[in-house]
């Protein structure tokens, strides 16, 4: 098991458990507690835990976190199948955009050695994730903190990235609406990811299908400013047959 899965699988037991002993995590994922200490050294430094005398508690239930860890833990097979089917997208020598959210962050456990790949990224847990790979180039994009989605919001993404333009852009959606319209609650956010569509050549939406016929005040972008939609089998037929007729490529996994 990687690092980083242990790590949420640790924090899906203490969602469902409250608090854990480091003697029972490492007899549960079989690795020594040297390593379970480290493990909860590293997600108490990411305010994801409490790191107590022999343990870890959970955040308390209405912190930021403890919230965005719920999203992670939704639909987690088919966020996880999402990501991997993108991951086969990033080869070497591009540049590439991530937004934020639950599936972009698995899009960053999944990917592939790659070399000589610039990601800019509005996602703080994302760029945690990547910073240290070798065969890429990290640039964290600037601007306001949106703890929500652990996010920064996007006004000038000139200014933030000095004007790159990026083969490929990898977003989420909080929701896409029966129009087929990328959605969200914030303005802000819905802002941010338009911003993030203007500065890539090609567009990968990752949307599992929990996120469709969705409705939400902010518009960010239409769907059919995308280039590749992946999402799961679980997407009604209905859903499937409109798609279809917009004429954008969908990988269903």
């Amino acid at each position: 098991m990687l690092a980083d899965q242990r790590r949420h699988n640790i924090l899906m037991t203490l969602q469902r458990t409250g608090q854990a002993r480091t003697k029972e995590l490492a007899r549960t994922f079989g690795v020594s507690e040297v390593t379970i200490r480290s493990d909860l050294e590293i997600l108490t430094a990411k305010k994801r835990l409490m790191k107590t005398h022999g343990g870890a508690v959970a955040l308390p239930p209405d912190s930021a976190a403890a919230a965005f860890e719920e999203r992670m833990s939704r639909n987690f097979e088919a966020k996880r199948r999402i990501a991997q089917a993108a991951a086969a997208e990033i080869v070497d020598n591009q540049s590439i955009v991530f937004d934020g959210g639950s599936t972009l962050l698995q899009l960053a456990m999944q990917m592939h050695p790659v070399s000589n790949v610039v990601v800019a990224t509005n996602s703080m847990n994302v760029a945690q994730h990547i910073m240290y790979r070798p065969g890429l180039d990290v640039h964290m994009i600037g601007g306001r903190v949106f703890a929500n989605t652990v996010t920064t919001i996007v006004s000038d993404t000139d200014r933030a990235v000095g004007g790159l333009v990026a083969h490929q852009a990898f977003l989420g959606a909080h929701g896409i609406d029966q129009a087929f319209d990328v959605v969200d609650t914030s303005e802000d956010v819905a802002r941010a990811k338009r911003n993030l569509v203007r500065m890539a050549r090609r567009v990968v939406m990752l949307a599992d299908s929990s996120k469709w016929d969705f409705e939400a005040p902010s518009k960010a972008f239409a769907l059919s400013r995308v280039d590749l939609i992946i999402t799961d089998s679980g997407l009604p037929q209905p859903i499937r047959a409109r798609l279809k007729k917009l004429g954008v490529e969908v990988r269903y996994v």
